[in-house]
């Protein structure tokens, strides 16, 4: 007569003096060598060779920022900010109005380097700092003048004392020190020290919130759907049973069905993802990490709004998002990039955030009528930037005093009189 141990050999499962058979969390028996658990979430309970194998291949801790950028609701908020950043136009300006006749002006707007446009730089250098909290670039002399290089964040640490600043980049022939007159750099917000705030730091309890509902959840579809549990019966078992039980557990493992005899139940111990809310949960915290990057609500969620709502959640978003760090970025190139001699004559960096603060095509064209009717724009500003129109070749197109009452484009196309409404 074959032993309870035989049994446990024979059958690869535990069992006990109630007839308890452990069924995995994929289905497949809890092996004899595994020492019994002491509670159903120290992970030795779902611990098969199948599930161990499926959690060592994702993430459930934000242990670095690009596992931390691998969370949709991260991802999403690092890039919209970045992407808003690089479609920006890049403008110097002094007291007398735009001033890009300089080299520099067009290497920082259109080509910082012979891989990488403007927008491809300045879009890669706000990721890095949106996620990191701080983002470094070199500035090299190249075969076609000045080029601007950012460094590997991956490659780069920045060692920040009470009042100095130090940064080692490790590259292909060896590490650098490098000083911070040597970079061209910003940061993000601190708490009143030099070294800046880490955003994905900040935001780790929630991000790894996220990542366990995101392994739940593909484990749970990686099981067919089927909660773990037990089988129990309150007959004994002879050897021909447990065989088939067995086979019934293999063919679990499967995802097949397997069909139980002298009396063997199957009773759920897992919950399935409606019983947990996941998907009310995924939404809370996709919410919750919207908070730490200041995404409206409107912008990360699932739930529509009317278009007054999404205009004013877009101005809340270049108001709080996106207005804070240009601030920095335009700062840190007037400060760091341009020569003194530019910087004495009043030349300013500046990223022109009005294309994102028009609203639509009808509220843009009633603004350019309100700008032109009181004299604050000139019909070459609003044609050159709010339109991308070319310019009027007259000095009244560039005076935003002009009178409106006369129709001089007319008469400078095609040699005309005045109009007729202005003769009276």
């Amino acid at each position: 007569m074959p032993s309870p141990d035989d049994y446990r050999r024979q059958a690869g499962s535990y069992s006990t003096a109630d007839g308890v058979v452990g069924i995995g969390h994929n289905g497949g028996p809890s092996f004899a060598d595994r020492p019994g658990p002491s509670n159903v979430t120290d992970g030795r309970f779902f611990g098969d060779d199948t599930w161990t194998s499926l959690v060592a291949a994702l993430p459930v801790e934000a242990n670095t920022p690009e596992t931390a950028a691998r969370v949709a609701a991260v991802f999403f908020c690092v890039s919209i900010i970045a992407e808003a950043v690089g479609s920006l136009g890049l403008d110097f300006r002094d007291a007398n109005g735009p001033r890009n006749d300089f080299p520099l002006a067009q290497v920082l707007a259109y080509e910082p380097n012979h891989l990488q446009t403007g927008a491809e730089f300045w879009a890669a250098m706000a990721f890095t700092a949106v996620l990191r909290g701080e983002a470094f670039a070199e500035t090299t002399l190249g075969y076609d003048g000045i080029e601007v290089w950012a460094l590997d964040p991956t490659r780069t640490f920045a060692e920040w004392g009470e009042r100095s600043l130090v940064v080692h980049h490790h590259t292909a022939r060896g590490p650098r020190r490098l000083l911070p007159q040597e970079l061209f750099w910003f940061t993000n917000i601190a708490d009143g020290g030099l070294r800046p705030l880490v955003p994905w730091k900040q935001a780790k309890g929630a991000i790894d919130f996220q990542l366990a509902l995101e392994v739940g959840a593909r484990s749970f579809f990686r099981n067919d759907r089927r909660p773990s549990g037990i089988v129990t019966t309150e007959q004994k078992l002879n050897d021909a049973s447990i065989g088939r039980l067995r086979e019934g557990v293999e063919r679990w493992k499967r995802g097949g069905t397997p069909v139980f005899e002298m009396g063997v139940k199957y009773d759920a111990v897992g919950s399935s993802n409606i019983d947990a809310q996941l998907v009310e949960l995924i939404q809370q915290r996709t919410l919750e990490l919207g908070r730490y990057w200041r995404i409206p609500r409107s912008m990360i969620g699932d739930e529509g709004g009317n278009a007054g709502n999404n205009e004013q959640d877009t101005r809340s978003f270049v108001s709080w998002a996106l207005r804070p760090l240009t601030r920095r970025i335009e700062q840190a190139i007037t400060v760091r990039m341009l020569p003194p001699d530019l910087r004495a004559q009043g030349v300013r960096a500046k990223f022109n955030l009005d294309a994102m603060l028009r609203g639509d095509s009808a509220t843009q064209w009633r603004n350019a009528v309100m700008a032109r009717t009181a004299s604050v724009l000139s019909i070459n500003e609003l044609r050159t930037g709010w339109f991308n129109m070319p310019r009027i070749e007259a000095d009244w197109a560039d005076d935003p005093r002009a009178a409106l009452n006369s129709n001089r484009a007319a008469d400078t196309l095609t040699g005309g009189e005045t109009a007729p409404q202005d003769k009276v």
